[in-house]
């Protein structure tokens, strides 16, 4: 029988699976990066009630990890937005 935690673990291994699939065959543009955002939400939400039991965590730790989970989705969609400005920047700095 599989118990809660194999399900989610197999549901995670499918969302990355979804997402090399992703990168490989779909049209780099808004859409793919807004899914991807997607796929990181889903994917930290599921570690965060599944593995970490944030329910039962004090209101600070929760805070801070749902903050996690949906800061991490949005710096990809800046990062997609503006990595390119960033990177150049960054090289500038650097010379």
């Amino acid at each position: 029988m599989i118990g809660r935690a194999e399900k989610i673990w197999l549901l995670l291994a499918g969302l990355t699976l979804l997402g090399a699939w992703l990168a490989e065959t779909a049209e780099h543009g808004w859409l793919l990066a807004v899914t991807v955002a997607g796929v990181i939400v889903l994917k930290g939400r599921l570690v965060a009630v599944g593995y970490m039991e944030i329910g039962a965590a004090r209101a600070l730790i929760r805070r801070a990890v749902w903050g996690f989970v949906l800061a991490v989705p949005f710096l990809a969609l800046l990062d997609y937005r503006f990595g390119d400005v960033v990177a150049q920047y960054t090289r500038a700095a650097l010379h």
